[in-house]
């Protein structure tokens, strides 16, 4: 069986260019080839920009944090189911996810993603990064 394929929100990748344990915990496991970490250009691009105004001295850390992610195409195709299910703003993260084929979605944001981090019926997982590697760490 191959690695757990992990998509990584804009908000994980922003948090990871901060520091913390669970962070460094998920990016050691990338590196054993247990877990690969995927995000798109679009989540990319918010995190880098939200750290460029609020965090810049983090830059470089996520400069070489994002050296062991993966891009993967937005998710185009899925885009009008995502946003039955999310707010049209986190719509292109979920359909990115889905038409990635991932394994789990990670992300930070609650109050647009919890619900669905309950549910057994989606193609994927929705977790937090402290649940995902309490669950699959």
């Amino acid at each position: 069986m191959g690695p757990v394929k992990v998509f990584l929100d804009s908000n994980v990748l922003f948090s990871a260019a901060l520091g913390g344990g669970p962070f460094g915990l998920l990016w050691e496991i990338a590196g054993t080839g247990r877990v690969q970490l995927v995000t798109t250009a679009y989540c990319l691009a918010e995190a880098s920009d939200n750290l460029k105004h609020k965090k810049p001295d983090a830059i470089e850390h996520y400069n070489k944090l994002m050296r062991a992610v993966g891009e993967v195409p937005d998710g185009q195709a899925h885009l009008a189911w995502a946003s039955k299910l999310v707010a049209a703003k986190d719509a292109p993260v979920l359909a990115a996810a889905v038409a990635a084929g991932v394994d789990i979605l990670l992300t930070g944001d609650l109050k647009h993603f919890s619900h669905l981090m309950q549910r057994d019926d989606l193609t994927l997982r929705v977790r937090t990064v402290r649940t995902f590697l309490l669950e699959d760490g």
